[in-house]
């Protein structure tokens, strides 16, 4: 990696676009197009297999695409792994490809919704979220008086107390689109409420 002094430290340089060709002595993993397509191509055929795997045990394939294997739980423990296939400098194009891919998804899951009946749902959806707030934001607090000195005594008790009921009382909500829509369930009656109950949630918190 080539290194560029700025105000007299040392920072990477950015990474090119395109190699001239493995024939040139380039290596493609060093520029960004090469990298961010051998990185896609990765995920896809893990969470692919994945997938495969947790249907045959009825789980939504949404828990595939967690980063079980490419996580710090496996293939992420190895350095050289991380600095060859997910070098630092490599992950802003990653994050960006994976943001584009999710908005897309949800404008297509935007589609399939009405509205109108989203508008019906009001009071349900309400009611919906702020139970599925409250509670397990209370239980959240409840629970960290315990964690708070097992996991680190010199934390913030304000702090960890509200983090760690927000952890538990917020919705991820294109993950519940992501299982709603594998379910079938996203036009249902349960599926709006479900939707106008998470997007109150995600507001909220």
């Amino acid at each position: 990696m080539t290194n560029i002094a700025i105000n007299g430290s040392s920072c990477p340089l950015p990474m090119k676009a395109t190699s001239n060709g493995g024939f040139q002595g380039d290596n493609p993993l060093d520029f960004a197009f090469p990298l961010a397509i051998l990185q896609r191509c990765l995920v896809v055929l893990i969470t692919r297999g994945l997938a495969h795997l947790f249907r045959l045990l009825r789980q939504p394939r949404v828990i595939a695409e967690g980063g079980i294997l490419l996580g710090p739980s496996a293939l992420g423990c190895s350095k050289s792994f991380l600095l060859a296939v997910f070098p630092t400098r490599s992950l802003t194009v990653l994050d960006i490809l994976a943001n584009i891919g999710l908005i897309f998804f949800l404008s297509l899951a935007g589609l399939e919704l009405d509205p109108r009946s989203l508008r019906k749902t009001g009071k349900k959806a309400l009611d919906s979220a702020v139970a599925g707030i409250c509670l397990p934001f209370v239980f959240g607090i409840g629970t960290s008086y315990v964690l708070l000195d097992t996991i680190d005594r010199g934390a913030n008790r304000t702090a960890f107390l509200v983090f760690m009921g927000v952890a538990l009382s917020i919705t991820a909500f294109p993950v519940l689109a992501r299982i709603l829509a594998e379910l079938k369930l996203l036009t249902t009656n349960v599926g709006r409420i479900a939707m106008s109950a998470a997007a109150v949630n995600d507001v909220a918190t």
